[in-house]
């Protein structure tokens, strides 16, 4: 039972919550410990975060040939023909002259409008029983596929089926076939969707009627209103033909547009601008990554703004904290020898040497244009003279992709690109020894995480302490006033014996 200065007068209350602030004290000291701990590790992660986005980055881009052997193609007349080039086609001029016929699917379509059996224009969305008085139709279609082997497909269909449902399952068949009821001319239409020739000396759609449905109601006769044909044209002197008027030639895809007896030169080059950007994009995402990692460890460290608990929160304004955790949060990782070491390595990794073989164009990056700048304070930022990068473009874009991106068996023989990731993902591993590698990753799994933990356990025994002390304050005061109010019952015992002796 705790008595609150009924004898003593006294607000015994606030003189245990007096106590009690000063004892908790060094509680306050843990509690900024602690949550400056978990500052640090949260430092500690986005620096991780952005290593591995610049990895990814790195590997999606410098590092894929496709990015790095970039292509382009001009032609000399677009309107007539065109054309791409993957990476890894040849440099070099190809000439399309005399181009006698594009390549034309086959098609088909009725000899007349298909009428139902009132005489009046057939409704595709009605049943072929109330349309036709059938109660089944079957039938088959064959077309042939690029290797000239012939596709059947066989169709079967009740009285409750509809045209533009017969429609639809041909369409969703293997066949190749496009077909569809015009409702203008009350016909259907029906198509290859792959022009050029597949089957030569034949058809390209050949149907099989089995009850003359096809034939005598749809009246499909089978006879092509167009036939197919390939392309035909002369290629650099060569007179050929392909079956589609978009083929590919040593790594380019070349578009035939028109019919013409006009010379179309088409020629393949590096595209420098691509690949230009390419390695701008490295170098800009590097300058970001190291100015990120290089602010962090040389910003300012505030030691008299230590994290606000609580209760100190409490008594601040809203701008009040905003500063005071500006400074709180600022130089946390200050001069870190994890954080320092990585961006002393990825220096390293960008000015050695790169070893690609004894006839190799470029062997240091300085080659290409790309230097540090004068500011020593910029911790190694590079900047491009985007001349020489793109004179070293033309000259040996494989040298540039080399210098980037080649593997080898030892360090040297890594292109800067490959051995910065590698770096990094060592840094990355070490950063998650220390700080973990998610939010999600229990504490006892990495070093801040241990600390934090035992933090923790040292707050709550000194918690558990200091409840000690306040239950014996409590006490102490408590058997003072059970002594004061015994000493004033006493005083008012003797004050009443006194004051009767007078009266008598």
């Amino acid at each position: 039972m705790r008595l609150s200065g009924f004898a003593s007068g006294m607000d015994i209350n606030q003189m245990v919550k007096d106590l009690m602030q000063a004892e908790r004290q060094p509680m306050q000291k843990m509690e900024q410990d602690q949550k400056e701990l978990i500052l640090k590790m949260g430092e500690y992660r986005e620096v991780n975060r952005e290593f591995l986005d610049f990895r990814k980055n790195t590997f999606d881009t410098i590092m894929r040939r496709a990015n790095m052997d970039a292509k382009q193609v001009s032609s000399s007349n677009e309107a007539l023909i065109s054309g791409t080039a993957s990476a890894g086609a040849s440099n070099g001029t190809y000439t399309i002259s005399n181009v006698l016929q594009l390549a034309t699917a086959e098609s088909h379509s009725s000899s007349q409008g298909i009428i139902n059996s009132d005489g009046a224009q057939v409704d595709p969305n009605a049943s072929l029983l109330d349309q036709f008085g059938k109660n089944s139709v079957g039938f088959s279609i064959t077309t042939y596929d690029k290797a000239g082997a012939a596709v059947t497909n066989s169709f079967s269909f009740d009285g409750a089926d509809t045209l533009n449902g017969v429609l639809s399952e041909i369409n969703n068949s293997e066949l190749g076939v496009q077909a569809f009821f015009d409702e203008h001319s009350g016909k259907i239409s029906m198509s290859r969707t792959e022009v050029g020739v597949y089957n030569e000396g034949g058809h390209e759609i050949e149907f099989t009627d089995t009850d003359g449905f096809l034939t005598n109601t749809l009246h499909m006769t089978g006879t092509p209103d167009n036939t197919a044909q390939n392309a035909v044209f002369t290629l650099n002197g060569l007179a050929t033909e392909r079956q589609s008027n978009d083929f590919e030639i040593n790594g380019m895809n070349i578009s035939l547009k028109s019919k013409t007896t006009e010379s179309v030169t088409l020629t393949v080059s590096n595209n420098t601008d691509d690949i230009f950007d390419t390695v701008k994009g490295f170098i800009d995402d590097y300058n970001e990554l190291i100015e990120m990692v290089g602010g962090k460890v040389s910003q300012e460290y505030h030691r008299d703004y230590a994290p606000l608990t609580d209760e100190q929160r409490g008594d601040m304004s809203d701008s009040e904290i905003e500063m005071w955790e500006e400074r709180a949060h600022s130089g946390l990782v200050r001069n870190d020898r994890i954080l320092s070491g990585a961006l002393t390595q990825m220096r390293q990794d960008i000015y050695a040497p790169v070893g690609v073989g004894e006839n190799r164009t470029f062997s240091q990056i300085t080659e290409l244009g790309i230097t540090t700048t004068s500011n020593y304070k910029d911790r190694g930022r590079l900047e491009v003279d985007e001349t020489k990068l793109r004179a070293a473009i033309d000259q040996d874009p494989e040298a540039v992709f080399q210098m980037f991106s080649a593997d080898g068996e030892t360090h040297e023989e890594k292109g800067i690109a490959r051995r910065v990731r590698e770096t990094l993902n060592d840094q990355m591993k070490v950063i998650s020894r220390k700080a973990g590698g998610s939010d999600s990753a229990a504490n006892q799994t990495f070093t801040m995480g241990r600390e934090i933990d035992q933090a923790d356990e040292r707050i709550t025994n000194f918690e558990r302490r200091m409840q000690q002390v306040e239950d014996r304050y409590w006490a102490q005061f408590t058997a003072m006033e059970k002594a004061m109010a015994q000493a004033n019952a006493q005083a008012e015992q003797l004050m009443s014996f006194t004051m009767g002796g007078q009266m008598r």
